[in-house]
């Protein structure tokens, strides 16, 4: 994506300077000596140079009192959130304006997510798993109702965000980003310097063996796999099912490997020439490498929506309210998405957003491009992880 051009001088102000991106291992240290700081360096104030230009009223003003609705009374806040999926001053301006300490932790992938939150209670009041595993964490019981008199933003929220199938009228839920699946790669080291199709990642070249990775995620391996053999994306035909296991199991011995975490930075570092990967995250390889690019092949592909939920018995879910009602403001969610380089659900945030980006069809995919949602549940989620277990394992 292209990052010249004129920027909305309104979303400048918020921003400030653009600053290096906070990786996944900068942005705990950060996070760590705002946290040694201590609740109280943020009472009633913002810290230097950071509460500039953020929204007034966005969450409740901060009085330094205990806060209703939490099962333990403290001013804390615990996020588990993918890594590499927020600016660098979304959380600071948070505390700084709800004297609420945030420790932030990062996660790689719905599947480590799933498996921690299964193995019992945890500390953590927000967890940021993708919409197609929500019926899962319903069914097991994982995640609790939201507090919406604390959420008044999510009349903010697109309405394809509020009629959903896997959760209608946000009761659990509440949308971070959303994204499409794709291919990123360098097209320096691909011929003709395009890449339109997933036979690039499903069959790769022998020109291009060793530099070649898919995700590490059942739903994207697998749905687009089906999608790529001309497939139901949402298949659990057995047949279907052991083409997709015997493709990508002829295709491993030319792959560099399976990854959600590093891709980014070995496409930016030219070790990867291909990857199947999320929009945002090539885009944040690509300010690395500008030889990177995004495709959404043209057999189609997967979108997602990576939805905020609180724990079963989190600790301070009046606390995540607050944030939640917080990150839905049009500002904040501006200065998310123009950071992360995936689409916003509030429409609202767009004309805060660099035109080169909301413009930009890898981004907001037209119409015409054939994407699918899908749901992981029941019979669906054993079939499709146990050919992921033969493909992987």
């Amino acid at each position: 994506m292209a990052r010249a051009g004129k920027e909305d001088p309104e979303l400048n102000m918020l921003v400030g300077r653009p600053d290096p991106r906070v990786r996944r291992r900068s942005f705990l240290q950060v996070a760590g000596l705002l946290a040694a700081a201590g609740v109280a360096g943020y009472a009633g104030g913002t810290v230097a140079g950071l509460g500039d230009g953020d929204p007034p009223g966005a969450v409740a003003a901060a009085d330094g009192q205990p806060i209703a609705g939490n099962r333990r009374n403290e001013r804390l806040l615990n996020i588990y959130n993918w890594s590499d999926y927020i600016d660098d001053r979304t959380i600071p301006l948070f505390q700084a304006q709800a004297n609420i300490r945030v420790n932030y932790d990062v996660f790689s992938s719905n599947e480590d997510l799933l498996a921690r939150m299964r193995a019992g209670p945890t500390s953590y009041d927000i967890i940021v798993p993708t919409n197609n595993f929500i019926p899962t964490y319903l069914k097991l019981d994982l995640i609790e109702p939201l507090r919406q008199d604390l959420i008044p933003n999510l009349t903010n929220l697109d309405r394809e965000f509020v009629e959903t199938d896997y959760d209608q009228g946000n009761r659990y839920t509440v949308p971070w980003q959303w994204g499409t699946t794709g291919i990123g790669f360098n097209r320096a080291k691909v011929p003709g310097g395009k890449l339109d199709s997933w036979a690039s990642v499903f069959e790769p070249d022998a020109a291009a063996e060793g530099r070649v990775t898919l995700l590490r995620e059942v739903t994207d391996l697998i749905g687009c796999a089906l999608i790529y053999l001309g497939k139901n994306p949402n298949s659990i035909e057995d047949a279907d099912l052991a083409e997709v296991v015997k493709l990508v199991r002829a295709a491993r011995p030319k792959l560099k490997g399976f990854t959600t975490d590093t891709y980014i930075d070995e496409l930016a570092a030219n070790e990867t020439w291909a990857a199947q990967g999320w929009s945002g995250d090539v885009f944040q390889a690509q300010d690395q490498n500008q030889d990177v690019s995004y495709a959404i092949p043209k057999e189609g592909s997967l979108r997602f929506v990576d939805v905020m939920a609180i724990p079963k018995g989190a600790p301070h879910p009046a606390n995540a309210a607050r944030f939640m009602n917080y990150v839905l403001h049009p500002k904040v969610q501006a200065r998310i998405s123009k950071y992360v380089s995936y689409g916003t659900p509030v429409s609202l945030a767009k004309p805060l957003l660099p035109t080169d980006q909301t413009a930009d069809p890898s981004i907001y995919p037209p119409a015409s491009t054939k994407l699918s949602i899908l749901t992981l549940t029941g019979q669906k989620l054993q079939k499709w992880q146990a050919a992921y277990d033969q493909i992987v394992k």
